[in-house]
């Protein structure tokens, strides 16, 4: 494993040329994956980046309705294809960056600003937000990670914590994706990842025992995908899918393919 030691290195070595956001989300998930006590003391310093200065739930509050009421730009894959649903659920992207932040204070920094989020938007509101979503397979097919990660966020992970999601919901919306479309095939390995990512909470917990059988079907699905569009599937795609095989306990068969494209792909 040399070579993802040597690419990890340098990651830290470069840490400072990162924009603070993406060295959080290194940091964040090497942390939780392999311990590693350099993403610790990064984590550490960005922290008043992260969380407001005064800790205080007025200015969490103040932090969050700015997410909610303008979420950061970045960059959307299939964001032609997205478009119509984000329209359709205008909400959802900004509640994402807010529960995401809100996840981020309580798991790394011990800070609790559930209730702050939900002075700004009720419990019931997001119910009514997941329920529309999973009445919709249509937009679960297209905005994928963004569905996803909400309803991980509001039904587990942040609320409601000690009863998983059933993941057999999102199984409906995997049904109608067009696997002759590279956008597609993209978004329906998103789906299924980040099913497997959320429920342990971003690498910070194993999957729930009761569900352990339909989480393997994902991942066989998974690599029948993979293996069978290998040409046409992102190494990110691949990678997150080798995550989610460790995850799983599943010994990838396409793991030597994989890893060989990684070794021709340093830059």
């Amino acid at each position: 494993m040399q070579l993802s030691e040597n690419i990890t290195d340098y990651y830290f070595d470069h840490a400072a040329d990162l924009p603070p956001d993406k060295q959080f989300h290194f940091a964040t998930r090497l942390a939780a994956w392999s311990g590693d006590q350099r993403a610790f003391a990064l984590l550490r310093s960005l922290r008043s980046t992260v969380a407001p200065e005064s800790y205080s739930q007025t200015a969490i509050k103040a932090m969050l309705a700015e997410l909610l009421k303008q979420p950061p730009a970045a960059a959307i894959n299939a964001h032609t294809l997205r478009a119509p649903y984000f329209e359709a659920y205008p909400q959802l992207r900004g509640l994402d960056f807010a529960l995401f932040r809100v996840r981020h204070l309580l798991a790394v920094y011990g800070i609790d600003g559930r209730e702050s989020l939900l002075e700004l938007v009720s419990y019931d509101e997001l119910q009514n937000l997941k329920h529309a979503l999973l009445a919709d397979p249509q937009a679960m097919r297209i905005l994928s990670t963004y569905a996803v990660n909400f309803i991980y966020l509001v039904d587990d992970i942040l609320f409601n914590q000690g009863r998983p999601v059933d993941p057999a919901q999102f199984l409906v919306a995997s049904d109608g994706y067009d696997l002759a479309d590279r956008q597609h095939i993209q978004l329906f390995i998103y789906l299924y990842t980040h099913c497997l990512i959320g429920a342990t909470n971003f690498y910070t917990r194993p999957l729930p025992s009761a569900f352990a059988t339909i989480y393997k079907t994902m991942v066989a699905a998974l690599e029948k995908t993979i293996d069978r569009h290998f040409p046409d599937i992102n190494l990110d795609n691949k990678l997150e899918y080798l995550v989610c095989c460790r995850i799983a306990g599943h010994a990838s068969p396409l793991f030597e393919r994989i890893y060989s494209e990684c070794r021709k792909s340093i830059s």
